[in-house]
């Protein structure tokens, strides 16, 4: 991943990985995500032995860059009487901060685009899903014992190279799938952890795949399971509403999103959301 010629060159991270730490020469370097707080500085997000660590990013390391929450960052951190500190970024959405940055659009100039295409996987297994690239929310339904394996086996097939996937679920689910998925970025949470950190990781995931976005590529998410989530924030659906407001399609790069759950939770997400979610022809719709 890295080379060193006087400096240090970036490429692609992998990101099969819970969590990414390396070491070059004695710098430790964390790559996750930008979540802005107070008075210019941020936290940079990551997922460590399966749970949530956050650095903090003072406002003096981010001076005269122009960052988003949802970024993805590398960036040398280091442990003292502190706590866990961002010292010096490297590199924000794969590109170095010493090079040109990757020119990107704002999300919300961005107008959806009709001239979908269909979501194509390396095989015919899933194309009987019918979704679209650029698609609102769909609900595909799979029996209990098989839905990991249906989750993995979706996200490793699809040709859409940037793919979210997010998890509020038990830790131990979280470890079997986490190992077995390929190029994919994890945001997830233990349902029982507090309810702002769940809904922050949610949001995180959702301002990520923007950020894929307005470079210009495509990006799919993909959530698991859709009834965690509602239930999480049941009261006003915000989060739902979020989650169904990303699908876009633009000139240049998408957001398709997908839900994957068991069968008998298509049923009762309804009944948590209190009728104002309404399932068509297998998509999930908003009732204002």
């Amino acid at each position: 991943v890295f080379s060193m010629n006087n400096q240090i060159n970036f490429g692609k991270i992998s990101l099969n990985q819970p969590v990414e730490e390396y070491k070059i020469e004695d710098i430790t370097t964390i790559a996750g995500w930008l979540e802005p707080v107070n008075n210019g500085s941020a936290l940079l997000w990551v997922n460590k032995n399966f749970k949530n660590e956050s650095y903090f990013m003072p406002s003096e390391v981010l001076k005269d860059l122009k960052v988003k929450m949802g970024d993805r960052v590398v960036a040398e951190v280091s442990v003292d009487e502190k706590g866990q500190v961002v010292k010096k970024i490297f590199s924000i959405n794969d590109c170095p901060v010493k090079s040109k940055i990757k020119p990107r659009v704002d999300f919300a100039s961005i107008a959806h685009c009709s001239n979908s295409k269909p979501l194509m996987f390396k095989d015919q297994k899933y194309i009987d899903l019918n979704l679209k690239i650029g698609e609102n929310l769909y609900v595909y339904g799979v029996d209990n014992n098989e839905n990991t394996k249906t989750i993995v086996d979706m996200l490793n097939s699809c040709k859409i190279e940037n793919k979210i996937y997010i998890n509020i679920s038990v830790v131990e689910k979280n470890k079997m799938l986490l190992t077995k998925l390929q190029n994919t970025e994890n945001f997830i949470a233990n349902i029982t952890d507090d309810v702002d950190i769940v809904r922050r990781m949610i949001l995180l995931a959702l301002e990520r795949a923007k950020r894929i976005l307005e470079i210009g590529e495509d990006v799919l998410v993909v959530v698991d399971d859709m009834l965690s989530i509602v239930g999480i924030d049941k009261d006003n659906l915000n989060l739902v509403k979020n989650l169904a407001s990303i699908t876009k399609q633009g000139k240049k790069g998408s957001i398709t999103l997908l839900s994957v759950m068991p069968n008998e939770n298509i049923i009762q997400i309804e009944k948590l959301a209190d009728k104002r979610l309404k399932i068509s022809n297998g998509n999930l719709l908003i009732k204002n």
